[in-house]
């Protein structure tokens, strides 16, 4: 009985606790990342950043509520090593400045999650909330803090962020900035512990200065119903919606932030006034203005419009395995590919899934190298299925020179290109293509080959280009001319010397005529006419073939002739 009354009192006190939990509330997200270990001007970042955080703890207003979560604190390359080591709650300064001196940093920089499990563990209250994130480098396991920011403000979560860039580069600069103003806080680049100590300041007196939430007059209850679909008369589906103040047909404060489900509608209290409705579904988005009457209860219906669902696998072979593989979906722009959509990856085990607006899209898919380009149509109550094929077709050559550049042209039956590569004869490359026939068209300074091929079904999946046999052979045959017009020069001047020879031994035996016998005579008359008939063909040889003008060395060769002539006569 005493156990019971105690549990009774503890729930007591608990509830009591959470109706009196109002006025201001802010966060500090501590950053314990390795890199923190770095030192700015002989002392190390962690050193300057607690003693900035004791100093702020120190002159913190007690009205105030305060909570403390630090990340990368306990392990190395941990992207979820995040932990709210102070719940937001009245202000013990000796114990934060303790618990805050005993941070070693350790791991990474996880600025997305931390976003997300703070803003987790405020919204489940409406009191305006403010972050306080003091960072020393950029997110280092999620892709966009900024876009994550931007969410959870759009989710209706009443908090501003303000930053801190402990003395970081330009390019972390944007990205932390922009997580500030995504939230309505502000952003302060701080190289050093005096633009670091500057910093807390300021952003304590705008704590300071946030008024808590008034008291609201007692209202009637459900003075507002919403509930959507798809289309008119359709099923209920689950929608998000954030009411805000409707400032000169604005949306101004946020108010509240409500979801309805398909069996059950969400109901507000609102005072009698206008205001703007924002509703999600999906990727759908909606702004609807309305006004809270007396007396009255507003309902509201959110028509959508349609949307479908597209299912995505993909393998190497038709009914071969699942792969993993890429995707990504855009509108249909006129036939290309226009806004992007979403981006339902597939795997060996599991189909990449979408639920999108019924319409005309184009999906991009990858799969190692390979990319594929599919258009397709969403149908109101269907499910559609898509299945990509990368079919591996490969292509290569033959040479007589491995070393020869081959450029590969590959054509649709229809005649476009699509594709083209340009290779060395010793390698070969892969591509994935759709069903159909194809040619594929190689050059090199030799020549060009053409070879058609079909791709799908039992077909051969490899060609290879032949250029062993198309080889003109070009610079031997003009090598082979060149010998040949040097090598009848070389015999015109054997003949040449030859005779020159002859020549001279003609002149000796003239000479020597007065002192030899009349049979040695005989002998110098028939040489000398052999001679004579030499010059003579050589001659018309020279003349009769080459018919160029006569150089120097031509006229002496003729005079030398016409003088054996006229000595044979």
């Amino acid at each position: 009985m005493k156990k019971l009354f105690l549990s009774l009192l503890l729930v007591f006190i608990t509830l009591i606790s959470a109706v009196a939990d109002d006025g201001p509330k802010a966060v500090i997200i501590f950053d314990a990342s390795g890199s923190m270990w770095g030192q700015i001007q002989g002392k190390t970042k962690i050193e300057i950043a607690k003693k900035a955080l004791e100093n702020v703890v120190q002159d913190w207003n007690s009205k105030i509520k305060l909570g403390l979560t630090v990340y990368g604190h306990r392990k190395k390359g941990d992207c979820n090593d995040i932990e709210s080591l102070i719940p937001v709650g009245k202000i013990d300064k000796n114990r934060m400045i303790t618990i805050v001196n005993k941070i070693q940093p350790k791991g990474k920089t996880p600025i997305a999650r931390s976003l997300k499990k703070v803003s987790n563990e405020l919204k489940y209250t409406e009191d305006k909330a403010t972050i306080i994130l003091i960072s020393d480098g950029k997110e280092t396991c999620d892709s966009d803090p900024c876009a994550v920011a931007k969410e959870l403000e759009q989710k209706g979560i009443d908090f501003v962020t303000h930053v801190i860039g402990f003395n970081v580069d330009k390019k972390t600069d944007k990205q932390l900035e922009c997580i500030a103003n995504a939230t309505g806080g502000e952003y302060f680049s701080a190289k050093n512990a005096t633009a670091l100590n500057s910093a807390m300041k300021s952003i304590v007196k705008k704590v300071e200065k946030v008024e808590p939430k008034p008291k609201s007059t007692p209202t009637p209850k459900d003075t507002l119903e919403l509930s959507c679909s798809e289309k008119d008369g359709g099923k209920w589906v689950t929608c998000g919606y954030a009411i805000y103040q409707d400032e000169e047909g604005k949306a101004g404060k946020h108010i509240a932030t409500y979801r309805s489900y398909k069996n059950k509608i969400a109901k507000a209290q609102l005072s009698i006034g206008k205001y703007i409705l924002k509703s999600t579904y999906n990727k759908f988005k909606k702004e609807t203005p309305f006004e809270i009457k007396a007396g009255e209860v507003t309902k509201l219906h959110i028509v959508f419009g349609e949307t479908s669902t597209v299912e995505i696998t993909a393998s190497e072979t038709k009914n071969g395995k699942w792969i993993n593989a890429s995707h990504a979906i855009y509108e249909d722009d006129d036939g290309k590919a226009g806004r992007w959509r979403a981006s339902p990856n597939s795997s060996k085990k599991k189909a990449g899934t979408s639920r999108l607006p019924v319409g005309k899209y184009i999906l991009k898919s990858t799969y190692n190298e390979f990319k594929k380009e599919t258009p397709f149509e969403l149908k109101a109550g269907e499910v559609t299925k898509l299945h990509i094929i990368f079919t591996q077709f490969s292509i290569g050559a033959k040479c007589n020179d491995i070393n020869t550049k081959v450029n590969y042209e590959i054509y649709a039956k229809s005649g476009r290109m699509v594709y083209e590569k340009r290779l060395v004869c010793s390698k070969s490359f892969q591509i994935s293509l759709d069903e159909g026939d194809y040619s594929v068209e190689g050059k090199t300074q030799k020549g060009t080959k053409e070879e058609k091929f079909t791709v799908g079904g039992n077909n051969n999946k490899r060609v290879i280009l032949d250029f062993t046999n198309i080889d003109n052979h070009k610079d031997l045959i003009d090598a082979d001319n060149q010998n040949s017009s040097s090598t009848k020069e070389e015999e015109a001047m054997r003949k040449k010397e030859e005779i020159e020879k002859v020549a001279k031994k003609g002149n000796k035996l003239v000479k020597e005529i007065d002192n030899k016998s009349s049979e040695e005579i005989k002998k110098a008359g028939d040489l000398i006419n052999v001679l004579g008939g030499l010059v003579q063909g050589l001659n018309q040889q020279v003349q009769g073939k080459q018919k160029k003008e006569k150089t120097k060395e031509d006229k002496e060769f003729e005079d030398m002739s016409k003088n054996l002539d006229m000595f044979t006569k």
